[in-house]
């Protein structure tokens, strides 16, 4: 059976790389009062990807980093250097499943909060092969 990719195991294996590969806590909803660093995962978009002879999906994912500002921006720079290595790595889908495309779209932006902590927002595109179009 032909079934697209749940939005929640990309999520989750989306977390799962993150915190492996950076030794910090990714959410998907974020506890009150959670210390920083730390980063928040969420799915902003789930389209159709367009194909003559394959079934595709693409993902577009908003990973927020949160690190402290007190001492300006270094922290959220390091936290955002981490992400991005720790993406280099395709994340893991079972083996009906195949990664075709996981490409970064940035910082979209860094936000300073009230708390005194900094906030950058990066955008991540999965697409995502789960089949092939056939004739019947």
């Amino acid at each position: 059976m032909i079934q697209k990719l749940s939005f929640t195991t990309v999520l989750s294996s989306i977390i799962r790389k993150v915190e492996e590969n950076t030794g910090l806590r990714c959410y998907d909803s974020v506890p009150l009062n959670t210390p920083v660093p730390y980063y928040f995962a969420e799915i902003v978009g789930q389209l159709p990807d367009p194909s003559k002879t394959m079934l595709k999906e693409r993902y577009q994912v908003f990973i927020h980093v949160f690190a402290d500002g007190s001492n300006g921006s270094v922290p959220v720079f390091n936290e955002i250097q981490k992400l991005e290595e720790a993406m280099t790595e395709a994340i893991e889908l079972s083996e009906e499943y195949e990664v075709i495309l996981q490409v970064p779209s940035g910082v979209q932006r860094i936000i300073d909060e009230e708390d005194g902590s900094k906030h950058a927002v990066m955008g991540y595109d999965f697409v995502i092969f789960y089949g092939y179009k056939m004739k019947i």
